[in-house]
């Protein structure tokens, strides 16, 4: 048995990250929570490939960043911004950037409307 004293005090815990722990009790984890997203995916049409298809994120994602861009009423490029560095809006969206990783497709909401 392992001193309790070697574990780490913040551990992921069954894939929970202390980040998404934060995330949920937040406001944005609430209205996360709070939305019914497998009808609201529903709505949407089925999801492209091939070239000029968003990649990034799956109909759920694509969703949330059109939500979230109404919701803070900020233009594509101060929301794409605000997601390379907010995990919040990252964990909205079901896409957690690496450290290193931005997404810099400034079209890529604009592709997600057509």
């Amino acid at each position: 048995m392992k001193d309790i004293y070697q574990l780490p005090l913040f551990k992921d815990f069954d894939g929970y990250s202390p980040k998404y722990h934060f995330f949920k009790n937040s406001f944005f984890g609430k209205i996360h929570d709070s939305l019914p997203w497998d009808d609201l995916v529903a709505c949407l049409p089925e999801e492209r490939s091939g070239r000029g298809a968003p990649c990034w994120f799956g109909a759920k994602g694509m969703f949330a960043l059109m939500f979230l861009k109404t919701y803070l009423n900020i233009s594509d490029r101060q929301l794409l911004e605000r997601y390379n560095t907010d995990w919040a809006l990252q964990y909205f969206c079901g896409k957690v950037l690496a450290e290193n990783e931005q997404i810099k497709d400034m079209t890529i909401m604009t592709r997600i409307r057509a």
